[in-house]
């Protein structure tokens, strides 16, 4: 918990709350969407604190509760120089509090503010924070939130991680509900926004964010709202550090742009993998590290084994500029060690399909002796696109006739889907009657407007045209609420209703967010209207209908985390076929 000022004990007012008869309250530090933080004396150990309180009314609910006592129990695990230290925790019957170490000084937040920073303090600083997310996952804990303002520079330029609050551990009692998205937007992996699991590599990706913010001024994803934020950590390419920044040194850049590499196989394999990647460039000496104990010992050893035989010995722990801008031994070991990973990738990959392609021969040949020793009847043609079923046919005798067609997504247009007569069966006549697949036909929609009919009757109409502009990175939003349930508001729904131009069989949706709910509604001439189909919340859903539909509504039950504190619904496009 850091602060730039100087205030001291002397400064706290005997008049001011006092914590169970020990912490005497001060000034406010910060303050969060949760929680507050002071500047507090320690009476019994007289040095100041900094202590953190839920705020009202969260303090009465218990699922937040739990959040912040996960909060307590994750610090409480760790003991390193670059994680803020814990010191106590404790509660009343009303709420309950953390005493963190008080640490003079401000955020890294408050320095990127003020412009990039110098190479020299992006690798110190880099370097000690995944020192201590390195301890943290050793431990067993993902931070899931690592982002400058949680970052903690001490008055000696010192890194210390801070605010454990969404943290995760494999043991841990889960609070978050399912399908929600926990994170700051402008530092969330790809994973976290589509509210799939996490491990380190997902913290590697934020701090991968945090240090491209550090050399480039700003993060390189930024927009309005958090789903356009969402969307382009999931879509977008970050731009190259060098259109803001041409001093970076080119090692660095990789070392950056593999942090924030899409898929998490690509990114490094661990905290310690990256801190070789820094120590090979010079930037950054590793220090003495805890052990990893019991099973995370065992699932850390093999890529910390391959970081440790990868890492140079380096004999100067000062920062040598130069060294940066060249290919010498700091940028050619980098090279040597992505290229000695990659190089076990390829055989890998290599031995796999060599496998794999020996399976298919094997397997080929197999079929082709059981077709010629079977003989007789219709052949087996299921699986098989139609221009290899006319073969098989006319080799049996047979002439094919497609007698059905399936629209699908899942498969190619033209594979057979079933057959008349079955494999080795004879029909009435030597026709091979065949149901086949084809690419869904688009159907337009006529009409599209929002339903609010528990509310004031409109829900952003102004977006609606998005939902069919056929841009993914535009679309409808419903209002912003305060929960998942839409708030203190005696709402159980919002929706879309719709028109379309003919008869529609599939339906697609697609959403930048997961974890809203919802039903897809067929109006009837009387009483309520009927449910099709269940609403998921995936951010690709495609719905197949039984009977054809011309028009129905699109009704929103349970919504997703869109800002930090808002609740919502977002739409990308909304698509029909027939």
């Amino acid at each position: 918990m850091a602060d730039s000022s100087d205030q001291n004990q002397e400064e706290q007012s005997s008049d001011a709350p006092l914590l169970k008869n020990r912490y005497r309250l001060g000034r406010i530090l910060g303050r969060g969407g949760m929680c507050i933080v002071y500047q507090a004396w320690d009476e019994r150990l007289e040095r100041n604190v900094a202590i953190k309180r839920l705020e009202p009314p969260l303090n009465e609910d218990p699922r937040t509760r739990a959040r912040f006592d996960r909060e307590g129990r994750a610090l409480a695990q760790l003991s390193h120089p670059n994680v803020v230290t814990l010191i106590d925790r404790g509660s009343t019957g009303t709420e309950d509090y953390l005493v963190f170490e008080y640490v003079e000084g401000r955020s890294l937040k408050d320095m990127t503010r003020e412009g990039p920073l110098a190479i020299t303090d992006v690798g110190r600083i880099a370097g000690q924070v995944a020192e201590g997310l390195a301890a943290a996952h050793l431990a067993g804990i993902i931070h899931r939130d690592v982002k400058p303002q949680n970052i903690l520079i001490d008055r000696q330029g010192h890194a210390k991680v801070t605010d454990f609050g969404i943290a995760t551990g494999a043991d841990w009692t889960k609070v978050t509900r399912a399908g929600s998205i926990i994170g700051s937007a402008r530092y969330m992996s790809p994973e976290q926004v589509r509210s799939k699991p996490v491990d380190a590599r997902s913290d590697i990706y934020s701090l991968g964010v945090v240090m491209y913010e550090m050399l480039a001024g700003h993060p390189p994803f930024d927009g309005t709202s958090m789903p356009e934020i969402a969307r382009q950590h999931l879509n977008n390419q970050p731009p190259p550090l060098t259109e803001f920044r041409p001093d970076v040194p080119r090692g660095l850049e990789k070392v950056v742009m593999r942090c924030l590499e899409k898929d998490p196989e690509e990114r490094y394999a661990s905290m310690d993998e990256l801190l070789g990647a820094l120590t090979g460039l010079g930037l950054h000496t590793i220090k003495g590290a805890p052990e990893p104990r019991g099973s995370h010992r065992r699932l850390l050893k093999r890529s910390n084994d391959e970081v440790r035989r990868a890492r140079p010995v380096v004999s100067d722990s000062s920062f040598d500029t130069g060294s940066l801008h060249s290919d010498d031994y700091d940028e050619s070991f980098l090279d040597r060690t992505e290229a000695r990973i990659l190089a076990r990738r390829k055989r890998t990959r290599q031995r796999w399909m060599a496998g794999t392609a020996a399976a298919i021969i094997v397997l080929v040949v197999i079929i082709v002796v059981w077709v010629a020793l079977s003989g007789g009847g219709a052949p087996s043609v299921v699986g098989l696109d139609l221009d290899q079923a006319r073969v098989l046919a006319a080799e049996s005798g047979m002439e094919v006739e497609v007698t059905s067609q399936v629209a699908t997504f899942d498969e190619d247009a033209g594979i057979v889907l079933e057959q008349d007569p079955e494999a080795e069966q004879s029909g009435e006549d030597n026709i091979l009657r065949l149901t086949v697949t084809r690419e869904p036909e688009p159907v337009g929609i006529a009409q599209i407007t929002d339903y609010d009919p528990e509310g004031d009757n409109t829900e952003n109409p102004d977006l609606l045209p998005k939902l069919t502009d056929g841009e993914t990175t535009t679309g409808w939003t419903t209002e912003l609420y305060r929960s998942a349930t839409f708030g203190n508001i005696d709402k159980t729904g919002v929706g879309l209703e719709f028109t379309l131009d003919g008869e529609a069989y599939m339906m697609e949706i697609i959403s930048p967010v997961e974890g809203w709910r919802g039903e897809l509604l067929q109006k009837v001439s009387s009483g309520p209207a009927a449910r099709l189909a269940t609403l998921d919340g995936n951010t690709t859903q495609i719905i197949t209908l039984r009977e054809p539909l011309t028009d129905g509504r699109l009704w929103f039950t349970e919504l997703a985390q869109l800002t930090e504190d808002r609740w919502g619904v977002d739409i990308a496009e909304l698509r029909f076929y027939r």
